[in-house]
């Protein structure tokens, strides 16, 4: 997986708060991602911090394989934003990893197949 970060508006001091936490953080995410080629999964990491507000915004974007998933998230602490971001992506990513399974516990999938269920056995019921 290849990571690139982008950052607006941080001292220094915020620079070394973000890049250590981040890093502590990431591997949760590395982990869901074993089974896809490291060259066909790119995270891209923003944060900017807003003096008008003292808040800092963090935004995850991730490519895996054509499938875009973005997690943004503002707050008025550091980690706190990366946490919550990092918490919606993998919700994102695990969702789209059941997808592409198959799993029918998923619920967008269960509504499908009920849906499914349903029409075919009108079609059984009119003959």
């Amino acid at each position: 997986m290849e990571i690139n970060i982008f950052q607006k508006n941080l001292a220094k001091k915020e620079e070394e708060i973000f890049i250590g936490y981040l890093s502590q953080k990431t591997p949760a995410i590395k982990d869901l991602l074993k089974k896809f080629s490291k060259d066909n999964v790119l995270l891209k990491i923003t944060i900017e911090k807003f003096d008008k507000h003292d808040a800092f915004e963090v935004e995850f974007c991730i490519v895996i394989g054509g499938k875009s998933m973005v997690a943004k998230e503002a707050s008025h602490q550091i980690t706190k934003a990366i946490d919550l971001t990092k918490d919606r992506l993998i919700s994102q990513i695990k969702k789209h990893i059941e997808m592409m399974r198959g799993d029918r516990a998923h619920k967008s999938l269960a509504k499908k197949q009920t849906a499914e269920k349903v029409l075919t056995e009108e079609y059984v019921h009119m003959e």
